[in-house]
């Protein structure tokens, strides 16, 4: 009998060293980069840049578009996975705008997750089909204001930092025009190319190519200052005073993954981002400002966005669907 507290000690030591081994070893088998949208927008392009690029690794990445719900049945997917870092995901700035949407989610959007780095900010972009009567900012503002009602706007879904972007130019503009929300950037893009829907909020790296080859017309960015993609397009704000909404992605995974592992995940990222040719061409082309935070300053960055965004919800009245 008294050998039994030392076998289960002996075992207790070969568990542990086999954990260390397998936080050491990581990755020694494929990954998977859950993205809570469809094909065709920022995040799924982040996702697929970094899933063909982590395979410097040795081991495959592959990424898995898991969507609905505005974004939540895939960060749900992300919270309820094992905690190894087999399986991490991206969120976005909507992330922190559901809890103010929703009285509760199937998870805890401060507690469930693991801060593996913030990505990059894109400012989001207010684009325009041709047909739409208006040529620049201070035209749109004028049919708009003289039409009221009559005007809709896409968005990749309800409580996106594009939603938010329209909802907050209702606001400080004083102007009535109508929200209708698409499942993820690229189906919203899609009917708006296609006329079946005259106005949109998106980020910016999604309706670049489509405004360079002159299907969509460019009317204004919504950071505080303009954009290097579209430096003759104006802010917002030159029009609209005390007007700003950025976007931004970031990598996260289960609460619990061991912090080994999250250091590594983080310098695969970094070592991805900070690519100085890919910076200046992801900057240049599609107005996507990489940072490959440390997942310390995400965290802290995550608490703040959680504690601005949801008050800010409820003033501007935006309501779940």
């Amino acid at each position: 009998m008294a050998r039994h507290p030392c076998l289960l000690a002996a075992l207790g030591l070969s568990i542990a060293a086999v954990s260390a081994t397998a936080q050491t070893d990581w990755p020694n088998r494929s990954i998977h980069i859950i993205s809570p949208y469809p094909p065709g927008g920022t995040n799924d392009l982040l996702a697929r840049v970094i899933a063909t690029e982590i395979t410097s690794s040795g081991q495959t990445a592959l990424v898995e578009n898991k969507t609905g719900a505005g974004g939540i049945i895939g960060t749900t997917a992300i919270a309820r996975a094992p905690a190894d870092g087999y399986v991490i995901g991206l969120i976005i700035s909507a992330h922190a705008v559901h809890p103010g949407l929703y009285a509760k989610l199937p998870y805890d959007s401060e507690n469930d997750f693991t801060a593996i780095s913030l990505l990059c900010r894109v400012p989001n972009l207010l684009s325009v089909h041709p047909s739409l009567p208006a040529k620049d900012l201070r035209e749109f503002l004028a049919l708009v204001r003289a039409n009221p009602g009559k005007y809709s706007f896409a968005s990749p879904g309800t409580g996106t930092a594009s939603h938010l972007s329209g909802e907050l130019l209702k606001l400080r503009a004083n102007v009535d025009i109508q929200h209708v929300p698409y499942r993820g950037g690229g189906p919203a893009i899609q009917d708006l190319t296609g006329g079946q829907i005259l106005m949109a909020f998106g980020n910016i790296s999604t309706a670049l190519p489509f405004i360079r080859s002159g299907r969509l017309r460019p009317i204004a960015v919504t950071s505080a200052t303009r954009s290097p993609a579209l430096p003759d397009i104006p802010a917002m704000v030159e029009q609209v005073p005390n007007y700003e909404s950025t976007d931004w992605y970031g990598m996260v995974g289960p609460k619990g993954i061991p912090n080994k592992i999250v250091a590594k995940i983080q310098a695969e990222v970094h070592r991805i981002l900070n690519d100085p040719a890919r910076k200046a061409k992801y900057l240049d082309e599609l107005g996507m400002e990489f940072i490959a935070s440390s997942p310390e300053e995400f965290e802290a960055f995550l608490k703040e966005e959680l504690r601005r965004w949801p008050p800010l919800v409820r003033q501007l009245g935006v309501k779940a669907e």
